[in-house]
């Protein structure tokens, strides 16, 4: 038996790609524990989906855009038509911290707003859609993402810092207003994330290596597994007694 038999998860900004293979990743070890999955994303998630169904699962893939209300509550509307149930929201689906570098004075507020209309305002309405049936069936966990960058700042990226910082306090006022309905609401948060690819590219780059291992306690990679072992944590029944919490993936880079 898996950790989440028979339990429904909705994963957004979980197509395959470069800059997500995190959400995919989500997915997949959700699935590999039982859970049933809605996969969703701007862009095409049918492969995703068709991996998880390959593999024994069961998985629907959903168009959305979490930046529009209807678009959200239409994907409760495919997940509870599906299934019948939600219990577990991760709201993965961002702008990542990959974005280029602005000082401070040449971000604009579209940016601004473009970066928070993905990363906070796209949270608030999956929650807002996920609710009404989480509160029904008394029970839910949503998980938030948040970033080491919200603890330790990242120069250039205001936009993106601060809307994980929001995120973070988002978290803990949810947890507060949920806790009496059952539903658990958490963030994870980690660190850079490196592939084989990127390991080899940093070895060729003893200076980048040096910056990204230098403040780490650990002298080691953090990897996609390595951030899903700790969500699907937060999704199962072992941290029904964790709310408001920050669970952090990192080697030692951050104390909280």
């Amino acid at each position: 038996m898996g950790r989440l038999d028979n339990r429904v998860a909705v994963v957004t900004g979980a197509a395959h790609g470069e800059r997500a293979a995190l959400g995919s990743h989500f997915a997949k070890a959700l699935a590999a524990e039982g859970a049933k999955l809605v996969v969703a994303d701007l862009k095409d998630c049918a492969s995703v989906a068709g991996e998880i169904v390959s593999g024994g699962g069961e998985a629907l893939s959903v168009t959305v855009d979490v930046r529009d209300e209807q678009s959200t509550r239409d994907l409760v509307a495919a997940t509870l038509a599906r299934y019948g149930r939600l219990d577990i929201l991760v709201n993965n689906a961002a702008i990542g911290s990959n974005i280029p570098p602005v000082p401070v004075l040449d971000l604009d507020v579209r940016a601004w707003d473009e970066l928070y209309a993905v990363n906070v305002r796209g949270p608030f309405l999956c929650v807002k859609a996920a609710l009404p049936q989480m509160r029904k069936q008394k029970y839910g966990k949503i998980i938030n993402i948040g970033s080491q960058t919200m603890y330790l700042g990242l120069p250039n990226r205001l936009h993106y810092v601060s809307a994980k910082g929001a995120i973070m306090a988002m978290t803990r006022a949810l947890a507060r207003e949920l806790g009496p309905d059952g539903i658990c609401v958490n963030t994870i948060a980690y660190g850079l994330i490196t592939s084989a690819l990127t390991e080899h590219e940093m070895e060729q780059d003893p200076a980048h290596k040096a910056r990204v291992f230098g403040p780490r306690m650990m002298q080691v990679h953090i990897r996609v597994e390595d951030v899903a072992g700790g969500l699907v944590y937060l999704a199962s029944p072992e941290s029904d007694r964790m709310t408001g919490q920050c669970l952090m993936v990192d080697p030692g880079s951050v104390c909280l």
